[in-house]
């Protein structure tokens, strides 16, 4: 089962430059609207053949949907541990639970929620 992720401890990576990679599985439409920076757009439902290609097995892998509620990051996770993909955190709540944080989005179209944003 893949390790979950708080928006603090990914935010904390991103800003420490860690190497590994951001996977936004939602719709491309979605993505382009808005996502969390570095996160790259692999679509769930594209996910199985782009990861074959796209990533190696021993990156280190963050995935990530819409709220916590959504399972598309719970799907991937398990996909990808499933493909042998050993390194794969589950950011549980998603971009919702990254802008309440306070967090900055990128996109056509971001949206600022939060603690943060309001400072």
């Amino acid at each position: 089962m893949a390790r979950l992720m708080s928006s603090t401890e990914l935010h904390q990576r991103i800003e420490q430059g860690e190497d590994f990679v951001l996977i936004d599985v939602l719709d491309k439409e979605s993505f382009q609207n808005e996502h969390i920076p570095e996160a790259i757009n692999i679509p769930l439902t594209e996910l199985r053949q782009r990861a074959k290609r796209d990533l190696s097995k021993n990156q280190r892998i963050v995935v990530y949907g819409q709220t916590h509620d959504d399972t598309a990051s719970n799907e991937a996770a398990s996909l990808l541990e499933e493909m042998g993909f050993r390194k794969v955190s589950d950011f549980d709540g998603g971009l919702r639970a990254w802008k309440r944080a306070g967090f900055l989005t990128e996109g056509s179209e971001p949206e600022i929620i939060g603690e943060m944003a309001s400072l």
